[in-house]
């Protein structure tokens, strides 16, 4: 009988440059492959990994709904997709935010985009240089990273990339035809890029000038990633629209679009669908991993040890930076990172890379103790 390898390389594109692992169970902070070698998960599964793996609140979540309820489309009310929306929606309290529920975070961010271009009527999206939005066509000409542009969609004729934080580039690229600035409030993929809470602000004020449509996709830093549940808080802005997905639903596919309630009154019957959108066991999933933030009060750990996080990983030598907020970090070091997050993965870690050459990324679930960041943290000392 051929390997699973071999299965794979007759069947499957090859779309991915895979680690040559392969994942056959996970629990928490860790997962174990084929051979029962022990990972510490610092990766997710790109960020996926919430409240890390098969949480027990979340597994059991799932169960009980499918057991009621596998599948029913929008046709109907389904009750745990109405019971999602109500908890994101409360997380924006005072502002008031209405919900779509989609399959992936590629598909919010179309959304999104469709949705301003309706309410401006207006073709025109502005965008940053090395920012990641996903891999449909809309959604790729909105990406700000040009070796992801090679099906050259249309779209990017009417998109314009500026540079991330250049406030005069903005005020250049932004007039009366634009439909909406799309950001990505900390640049993941691009290098774990920042900016300051001044540079949001005038961001804001620029769309409400031009009545722009300012959306913040939160795909990776939403529902609890940075230590706030959205990170337009910790910016003190509040965008028209704000786009997730990844973690929200513990590990199954999931997209939300959250609208204020202004604009979310414009869109019309038969302006939106999808069939699996609001999926009874995935809303049920996502409901489960909200509560299970809350009843933790898992924004308050991720806040606490992020800091003694970071301050630990500056101590190491050969770490000249470290970039991000909550559990989604960004670590410079003084070699490639493709090396470093090899020789960590030989000694039982799992991180990620990212277009800055010596640039990591790490995405703790949000319950990672105190004991796996040490031991995180350790090992990179180790490697390094």
């Amino acid at each position: 009988m051929d390997s699973l390898e071999k299965i794979a390389d007759k069947y499957l594109i090859k779309t991915y440059a895979q680690w040559p692992i392969t994942i056959v169970k996970g629990k928490g902070s860790w997962v174990w492959d084929s051979d029962d070698k022990k990972y510490l998960d610092f990766y997710g599964g790109h960020a996926v990994a919430l409240l890390g793996h098969s949480p027990a609140t979340v597994v059991k979540a799932i169960n009980e709904q499918a057991e009621k309820l596998l599948f029913y489309s929008n046709i109907v009310q389904i009750e745990p997709a109405i019971e999602l929306a109500e908890k994101l929606a409360q997380t924006l309290q005072p502002e008031r935010y209405q919900l779509y529920f989609c399959n992936h975070g590629a598909e919010a961010n179309e959304t999104a985009l469709k949705i301003a271009r309706k309410l401006t009527g207006r073709k025109q999206i502005v965008a940053f240089e090395n920012s990641f939005h996903g891999r449909s066509m809309t959604a790729l000409a909105a990406t700000g990273i040009r070796s992801y542009h090679t099906f050259t969609p249309d779209f990017l004729d009417y998109t314009t990339f500026v540079k991330w934080g250049d406030m005069e580039g903005l005020k250049e690229a932004v007039n009366n035809n634009t439909a909406a600035v799309l950001a990505e409030p900390i640049q993941s993929i691009g290098g774990v890029n920042t900016a300051d809470g001044e540079f949001f602000r005038s961001l804001e004020n620029l769309c409400n000038r031009h009545k722009t449509c300012l959306i913040f996709d939160e795909v990776q830093t939403g529902v609890g990633r940075t230590g706030t549940w959205w990170y337009a808080e910790a910016c003190h802005v509040k965008p028209d629209i704000i786009t997730t997905a990844k973690g929200l639903a513990g590990g199954l596919p999931i997209g939300a679009v959250l609208v204020k309630e202004e604009q979310a009154k414009e869109i019309k019957t038969g302006d939106l669908a999808t069939t699996f959108g609001g999926n009874p066991v995935v809303s049920a999933a996502a409901v489960a991993v909200m509560e299970t933030i809350i009843e933790n009060n898992l924004l308050e750990h991720v806040q606490r040890e992020s800091l003694r996080f970071q301050e630990r990983l500056r101590e190491i030598p050969g770490v000249e930076e470290v970039r991000g907020a909550g559990f989604l970090l960004g670590i410079e070091t003084n070699a490639p990172a493709g090396e470093v997050t090899g020789k960590l993965r030989s000694r039982g870690v799992l991180a990620g890379t990212s277009l800055k050459p010596n640039t990591m990324r790490i995405f703790p679930p949000l319950n990672a103790s105190r004991e796996e960041i040490d031991y995180f943290t350790e090992t990179l000392a180790g490697v390094l």
